[in-house]
């Protein structure tokens, strides 16, 4: 039997061993569990009536401290009861006098009459549930146990854009890593060790960058330098530009990712099924506002031979090498604007 989302532990075991050995589990723990075993139904504390809870909560009557959170666990037909030590209205820790606690006691022990007890059980069950609640909804991990109703990825995404599910699986980032950089994302300054930080741990390959990297963009026409028509863009030495195009260096940058292996190499041509992703985590941290090129390298052990009709795809994954190679392939480069 397993779950919708591989974080739900549904272990068919977990009831027997909590029938058997209630005390070796912790409270919360022992919810947490049967909330991930019960993912149908809903989560204890948000319940509109105490039916759909999947297990009763309440408290066996006590004169000793508590040398276990969990007293017992019994398990109906259509419901499961637990009962706790620590926590109740009986009990040396109780608010009750300890004669109603010895008096609760005896009737279940000598007369076989639980009434005073399911009756505090009443509020015990609600005021557990408040209980745990209060612990579960603070715990990032517990609330990733049903990642649909993830109140911590809301809280996160919302400083990233991504918190209602109208923004949501909008491009070849997944969101859970989207959340899982929100520093990095949500940062207002763009910087090359955070790109870095994110390329490496998504991809596990080794990453650099290369700043400054120089191309020619091209001049508006309306930006054209005329003689004697426009003293905007005709002053010499400051808006004079011959030419249609002018060299910059501060717009573009350079990502090197490798040595790869073949496989990994391939994976990141635009054949493959990773470019797509490299795509998508640039655009997602730098924006659209620099432009950048991708350099991949190739292991020199790993250079195939081209074959002509067997392997080689022009440009890409073909060598013109007469020996062995002493260097690592690594002369693809791919422009930003070709890739889709």
């Amino acid at each position: 039997m397993a779950g919708t989302h591989g974080n739900q532990n549904a272990d068919l075991g977990l009831i027997a061993s909590l029938t058997k050995e209630p005390y070796a589990f912790g409270f919360y723990s022992a919810l947490r569990e049967l909330e991930c075993f019960y993912s149908t139904r809903p989560r204890l504390g948000y319940s509109a009536r105490p039916v759909d809870d999947p297990v009763r909560l309440g408290q066996t009557p006590s004169l000793q401290f508590a040398p276990s959170t969990l007293s017992s666990f019994a398990s109906a037909q259509n419901t499961q009861q637990l009962k706790v030590l620590f926590f109740g209205l009986f009990g040396p820790n109780g608010p009750l006098p300890l004669h109603l606690t010895e008096y609760a006691r005896n009737r279940i022990r000598d007369a076989k009459d639980s009434t005073l007890a399911d009756f505090a059980d009443m509020f015990h069950h609600r005021l557990l549930c408040l209980f745990y609640r209060a612990w579960a909804d603070k715990e990032p991990t517990v609330q990733l146990d049903r990642p649909e109703k993830d109140r911590f990825a809301f809280y996160v995404g919302s400083l990233l854009g991504i918190g209602i599910p109208s923004l949501q699986n909008r491009d070849s980032m997944p969101d859970h890593t989207k959340l899982h950089f929100a520093a990095h994302l949500g940062c207002h300054t763009k910087h090359s060790e955070g790109l870095i930080s994110i390329l490496k741990d998504f991809f596990r390959v080794s990453v650099k960058i290369q700043e400054l990297i120089g191309e020619w963009l091209a001049i508006p026409k309306n930006s054209y330098c005329y003689l004697d028509s426009d003293h905007t863009t005709g002053q010499l030495g400051v808006s004079a530009v011959i030419g249609v195009s002018s060299w910059q260096c501060q717009h573009k940058f350079r990502i090197t990712m490798g040595p790869l292996g073949l496989n990994e190499y391939e994976d990141f041509l635009p054949t493959g099924n990773r470019l797509k992703n490299v795509l998508a985590l640039v655009n997602n941290y730098v924006g659209f506002e620099l432009n950048w090129d991708l350099n991949l390298m190739l292991k020199k052990n790993e250079v195939p031979a081209t074959q002509l009709g067997k392997y080689g795809q022009l440009g890409w994954t073909s060598w013109l090498q007469g020996g062995i190679r002493t260097s690592d392939a690594n002369d693809l480069y791919l422009a930003r604007e070709k890739i889709r």
